[in-house]
């Protein structure tokens, strides 16, 4: 019953990331700040997170996953507990970091500890709180834009406040797995590093991460340059992309289940290599909706899977290893949206280039890292 307890708030913990990942954006429309202001506002919560998922990895090996969480959830309760008697640029800047680090935190800790709680099924268990994150991806602008809420932000975020605050109180309640390197020295820890396996699944992140943000960012934006239709109209493509990640993080325990991690991690980098190629050759509304959820239902299952495989293969130094490829993925997250931006600069479809030659190298660093070792055994 504890343990159940205790991977119900760790998942939620994982809802809380989800959602101030996304806050800032949601309260951007409603914020009196400038341009310049805005486009600062919403990068300190980045770099609030960059910043504290590379230094969290070792001390998760060294203190334990409670600390962590523990500090993550008074840094976010604080942070948007105050936020809404906050009015200038300054000080709004300096709770968007201090939420951010908070949640960077929150990231690496939860997937490091249900790693270490499902030793036996880890993909599987990281795809359910990869579900989570997705959950909580939604909830933000779901809040802001019901109620009239948009109008009352001081009220989603008070509400959130809480939340976290019940969360706090829970981790502090609960007994948490020892650390496993309590007494190992930093510098033994950080060898891991030196570990070429760590580095190939720091690429497959690099890549992963990129597809994921670049295909959030630039789904809408390629339907309704394309097709010349309105926004709304757009935006069900980006809906039906988040939709089907959502969902076939659920399906995947199903797939995992049955096929291993090895051929998951394939077929879902096929699935984002069909849905692009359904777009290109079928760039109609229809085919615009269909070949972007199947992008999304690709997608889905890849990160938390390669987290599994690495906490397989490193279950001892989880932490330090999330942390480093976890820190590297972040870097590929920023770099994808650009890239595209690039890319569509030679015309709207061109976007569709990063997700096929970002699930190419999903499937070859999936065939690098995987080298060796004995078939799955669903």
């Amino acid at each position: 019953m504890h343990r159940t307890v205790l991977l119900i708030t760790v998942n939620a913990c994982m809802f809380v990331f989800g959602v101030v990942l996304l806050l800032m954006g949601s309260l951007l429309p409603v914020m009196h700040v400038s341009q310049r202001q805005a486009g600062a506002l919403g990068s300190f919560p980045l770099a609030g997170i960059l910043i504290a998922t590379l230094a969290i990895g070792p001390f998760l090996d060294k203190a334990g996953a409670k600390r962590a969480l523990g500090a993550a959830l008074g840094l976010i309760t604080f942070a948007l507990a105050v936020m809404p008697s906050l009015g200038s640029y300054r000080s709004l800047a300096i709770t968007a970091l201090t939420y951010g680090l908070g949640g960077g935190v929150l990231n690496t800790a939860t997937n490091a500890l249900v790693a270490e709680l499902n030793a036996s099924g880890r993909a599987a268990a990281l795809n359910l709180l990869g579900f989570f994150f997705s959950l909580g991806a939604v909830t933000a602008p779901l809040l802001m834009s019901s109620l009239g809420a948009a109008r009352s932000p001081g009220m989603v975020l008070r509400v959130l406040a809480l939340l976290s605050g019940i969360l706090l109180i829970l981790v502090l309640a609960l007994n948490f797995p020892a650390p496993q390197r309590a007494d190992a020295p930093l510098g033994s820890l950080l060898r891991v590093w030196r570990e070429p396996t760590v580095w190939l699944f720091a690429a497959f992140l690099f890549f992963e991460s990129g597809n994921e943000n670049c295909m959030f960012v630039w789904t809408g934006k390629v339907a309704a340059d394309f097709l010349k239709t309105t926004a709304q109209r757009a935006e069900l493509a980006l809906l039906g992309l988040s939709i089907a990640l959502g969902a076939g993080r659920l399906l995947a325990l199903l797939w995992l289940k049955l096929l291993g991690s090895r051929v998951t991690l394939w077929l879902s980098a096929a699935a984002v290599i069909m849905g692009a190629v359904i777009i290109l050759g079928h760039p109609t509304y229809a085919g615009m909706l269909g070949g972007f959820a199947i992008i999304g239902l690709g997608l889905s299952a890849i990160y938390p899977t390669a987290l599994g495989l690495a906490g397989d293969r490193f279950p001892k130094e989880t932490g330090t290893v999330f942390g480093a490829i976890m820190t590297v993925g972040l870097i590929g997250g920023m770099a994808g949206p650009a890239l595209g931006g690039l890319a569509a600069g030679s015309g709207p479809l061109k976007v569709l280039a990063i997700p096929i030659v970002a699930a190419v190298a999903v499937a070859a660093l999936t065939a690098a890292i995987t080298r060796g070792l004995a078939p799955d055994r669903p």
